[in-house]
């Protein structure tokens, strides 16, 4: 009930130094007076209200500095690394684990350096020979040196995608249409990398980019369908090649062996015709001395040996008929191919 209502034991007086509520407002001095009291061990008097404002400040002052340093605790996470600023200026590095700053004075920034964090960058590209290529690739990076990605680079993300842009049109403004879409996208791709990452060191951006894909690479929608011709054409021409060179490895082989073989062959009748060649000259010095002493003799001999051995290898005998222009045929050959006949009916 209200402290003026009758029937109230407090005699119609409030509770701010039992003062009668149309006597005004209370008087801090009295309510500071109370709260000494409490704290000071119930003081009275001139001394003991010093004393007590003393304790109460201190007792402020104390619980203050308690939430202050509670305050000043952070923690880092194990893939996090802090990057703490003391009066907006770069202090220190700290790693994981439970530490203390300055609060209110002291900031920390918390960078996670073992995430692999992924981007993409596409676009409209021209080439050397002044074509218009589309075209989108893949980023996997890491930051591996927090104070160089918040310092550095005022907004790092945007860098990063501003650096790919820079690089890509560098490299393909080095290479032809046809290079890109067709035969060395890998070269490309790991020309492109090498340029970006040459950018980031320059800005030390404190990235480490760890691959870059070539997603994708196709000529405006207009002359698509051309260019998906150059590219059909370029797979038959690769399969072409493939197939004759299977070719070659399964004939040359062969072409080789039979080479050898003939190889052997001249060189086996090469020796044979060299070692008649020589027989015949041995025979013919040993008949020279006959010739010289008797030259008709030897003559009528080598031409008579001559004969024989040319008649032994023929089926056909020829008879001179004496005192006649006409000369007798005897096929020997049929005459042995009827008689074999015979035989076999």
């Amino acid at each position: 009930m209200p402290w003026n209502e009758p029937g109230n034991n407090n005699g119609n007086k409030d509770p701010w130094g039992n003062r009668n509520k149309q006597d005004g407002p209370p008087d801090l001095d009295e309510i500071f007076k109370k709260i000494g009291g409490f704290f000071g061990g119930g003081k009275r008097g001139g001394t003991g209200t010093s004393k007590s404002g003393g304790s109460i400040l201190a007792g402020i002052l104390v619980i203050l500095g308690l939430l202050w340093s509670v305050a000043g605790i952070y923690t880092v996470n194990e893939a996090e690394s802090g990057v703490i600023l003391r009066f907006g200026k770069y202090h220190t590095t700290v790693g994981p684990g439970l530490g203390w700053r300055l609060w209110g004075i002291d900031r920390i920034y918390k960078v996670n350096t073992n995430e692999l964090l992924q981007a993409r960058v596409d676009g409209r590209m021209l080439t050397k020979d002044i074509n218009i290529v589309d075209v989108e690739i893949g980023l996997q990076y890491r930051i591996i040196d927090p104070e160089d990605y918040l310092f550095n680079l005022g907004a790092p993300k945007q860098a990063l995608l501003q650096a790919s842009e820079s690089a890509l049109r560098q490299v393909l403004g080095d290479n032809n249409v046809d290079a890109v879409l067709t035969s060395e996208k890998e070269r490309i791709r790991s020309q492109l990398e090498q340029e970006l990452v040459q950018i980031l060191d320059n800005y030390k951006s404190g990235i480490k980019i760890e691959t870059v894909t070539l997603e994708r690479a196709l000529p405006p929608q207009q002359v698509n369908d051309a260019f998906e011709e150059v590219n059909r054409a370029e797979q038959d021409a690769k399969r072409e090649v493939q197939d004759a060179q299977a070719y070659s490895n399964r004939e040359l082989p062969l072409a080789e062996a039979e080479a050898e073989k003939i190889r052997q062959q001249a060189s086996a009748y090469k020796t044979e015709v060299l070692a008649k060649a020589r027989g015949e000259v041995a025979r013919f010095e040993k008949l020279l001395p006959q010739y010289t002493a008797a030259p008709e003799v030897t003559r009528q001999r080598l031409y008579i040996e001559t004969l024989e051995e040319v008649m032994s290898r023929t089926t056909k005998v020829m008879v001179d008929v004496e005192g006649g222009n006409n000369m007798m045929y005897i096929p020997l050959d049929k005459l042995m191919n009827k008689r074999v006949e015979g035989s076999q009916k």
